[in-house]
């Protein structure tokens, strides 16, 4: 059976996690990703990973008060005054992929991080890094498209086989943040 959801991406809250979004985050983690299978470890990184606040920070996309996705950022190199940060994970339930929910998820969350965390402390967002698996398309083009990033560099069997690492500088940084809600 095939259900199909009509998600108006303007109806999704993105928010800071809370503590009590860990179980959704952990079986949407569990259906997007290979590397840890197990329930109990995968809680257990996500909730130290949680706790980490603020080097790495958390938020949920949420639609009719159900966590639907996630993301998480890291910050890389101390609390610098030209931050860097990584775009660590990025996971949306499958019934909604495709429909928005990451580039929103990207956005909100970067405005946001950027807001509380960064520019709170009187520092600037100088690079934010993601890498993605080199043969996962949709994720490169998802980034290229949302943040302007380009690839870099390739590291060779890596998770399970080759990474790319993708970059986002300043000025590009800058035109997310700042971009029009469309």
């Amino acid at each position: 059976m095939i259900i199909m959801i009509n998600t108006n991406s303007s109806n999704i809250i993105v928010r800071e996690m809370l503590y009590e979004d860990i179980p959704f985050i952990v079986n949407i983690y569990l259906e997007s990703f290979k590397g840890m299978q197990d329930y109990d470890i995968a809680k257990r990184w996500i909730t130290l990973k949680f706790k980490s606040k603020p080097i790495s920070i958390y938020y949920t996309a949420i639609l009719d008060g159900k966590v639907i996705g996630y993301i998480l950022w890291s910050e890389h190199g101390g609390f610098r005054s030209n931050a860097v940060i990584e775009l660590e994970q990025i996971a949306v339930g499958k019934m909604y992929r495709g429909k928005g929910v990451a580039s929103k998820l990207i956005v909100e969350s970067l405005r946001m991080l950027n807001r509380d965390y960064i520019a709170a402390r009187g520092a600037r967002l100088k690079l934010v890094m993601v890498t993605t698996a080199s043969n996962n398309n949709s994720a490169k083009g998802l980034y290229e498209k949302v943040l302007n990033a380009k690839e870099v560099a390739t590291i060779r069997d890596f998770y399970n086989g080759n990474e790319s690492i993708l970059v986002a500088r300043g000025d590009d940084i800058e035109k997310v943040i700042h971009s029009i809600e469309s």
